[in-house]
């Protein structure tokens, strides 16, 4: 079977078993682990905390996050 006959029917589904399958797939392409990648990410998160320790990283409430996000989604919705 062909990947746009298999495209095709997949479309048929409803939307919670697309988003399922949608989801394995994206994990069938990380199955490799990228140490490069890790590594970065552990820099920059120790390098977050220290900031934070520091007292010297731009923070913000939990509150003002929502509000941002709200933000940002009413932006993209005038689009």
């Amino acid at each position: 079977m062909a990947a746009t006959d298999v495209l095709t029917e997949i479309l048929r589904l409803p939307a919670e078993e697309r988003a399922k399958l949608a989801l394995e797939l994206i994990r069938s392409l990380d199955r490799e682990r990228d140490s490069d990648a890790e590594m970065a990410w552990e820099a920059e998160i120790e390098r977050r905390g220290a900031e934070v320790e520091a007292g010297t990283a731009e923070t913000m409430t939990l509150e003002e996050y929502r509000e941002h996000v709200r933000a940002r989604r009413a932006a993209r919705a005038r689009r």
